[in-house]
């Protein structure tokens, strides 16, 4: 089976990963899809269309981890492995209609009910990847991929017109947010920030939306705990007490605004809110590799949804750095080596 990258330390590298969310590259040999499903609900079905992209030329084979979600409480979820599950031609790109759902025969995971992450991990196709690894978690033949998603409710069928639904394009491992970026200049790379939330009612009421917010733990040698902290405009006093989340490895929770922060007060006044997201401790699992240390190779991810009250439609919030990129990770994405010109702003202001 595959095993998840082992997260990389250097707080450089962490700079350049914020700079690669910057600039949107998505090819890796692992990719995250923090969320998707197949569940049956009143009147319909939420289903997970995905796309993987093979960026190679040569065949791979692509298998997936995925992890149930878990409760507010924090209840531990054991990953399942999917290994080999299709394998694509050299540069192919292939869609798979509810990917949760689909037959195994047919490249899917094959669940009646399913609601949590996927881990997509790209194999030269002739090759073996779960043996040969060195202690960072490469292997000469790894691959790389891309992968797309939208979750939707597809009405009484996954063929009925009129779907709502929102994307959750897929990460790469190298984008995750860490602990261990905290020694940084400004101490910001170890956590991130959601904006945009509104918390006006709930389903069913006309021009009101309602906000969940959705944080994974990215390792699977760690249980991490991560502190969720809600905010409004331009106050920095917290609305309510911080929410304290800890995930096993590579769990995930989803919650709605109110469940999250009791002490949020739902209306039209409950607009313009955000969150940050910051990790505040990790400890190795038993088994985790000796040079991810007594931390587990911390990192994780977070997103945020704004769902409208009488439609459903999903509208994906992501989750930013409040920190710049620095001239060294610059440097490293357009530097002016081989005679190129630094890079310049484009705009006169």
């Amino acid at each position: 089976m595959f095993k998840v990258k082992q997260l990389v330390t250097a707080a450089a590298i962490l700079l350049v990963a914020s700079g690669a969310m910057a600039s949107n590259f998505r090819a890796a040999d692992q990719v995250y899809v923090p969320a998707a499903g197949h569940l049956n609900a009143s009147g319909g079905t939420f289903i997970s269309d995905i796309t993987v992209s093979n960026l190679e030329n040569e065949r791979v084979t692509v298998s997936v981890i995925y992890t149930p979600t878990t409760n507010l409480a924090g209840a531990r979820q054991e990953p399942q492995y999917f290994n080999d599950r299709f394998t694509l031609e050299p540069f192919e790109r292939r869609e798979f209609r509810d990917f949760l759902g689909l037959a195994q025969a047919q490249g899917g995971l094959g669940l009646a009910s399913a609601f949590g992450t996927l881990i997509f991990n790209a194999c030269r196709a002739t090759a073996n990847c779960t043996v040969g690894q060195d202690a960072d978690g490469n292997h000469p033949d790894y691959r790389d991929i891309a992968v797309a998603s939208r979750i939707y409710f597809a009405g009484p069928n996954v063929n009925s017109a009129g779907t709502t639904g929102q994307a959750f394009p897929g990460i790469p491992w190298y984008n995750y947010v860490s602990m261990r970026a905290a020694p940084s200049t400004s101490g910001n790379l170890s956590k991130v920030a959601i904006a945009g939330f509104r918390q006006e009612g709930f389903g069913g009421q006309a021009n009101t939306q309602r906000s969940n917010v959705g944080v994974m733990n990215a390792s699977q040698y760690a249980t991490t705990t991560l502190r969720l902290t809600l905010y409004q405009g331009a106050n920095r006093t917290p609305i309510g007490a911080p929410r304290d989340v800890t995930l096993a490895p590579l769990n995930h929770v989803q919650g709605n605004l109110v469940d999250l922060f009791p002490g949020l007060s739902t209306g039209p006044t409950a607009v313009n809110l955000y969150v940050i997201v910051e990790q505040i401790s990790s400890v190795a699992e038993p088994g985790a590799p000796a040079s991810c240390g007594s931390d587990g190779c911390p990192g994780f991810l977070a997103y945020g949804t704004v769902l409208d009250n009488l439609s459903g439609d999903g509208t994906t919030l992501e989750a930013i750095y409040e920190e710049p990129l620095s001239g060294t990770a610059l440097a490293a994405i357009y530097g002016s080596s081989a005679g190129k010109p630094n890079i310049r702003r484009s705009v006169r202001r």
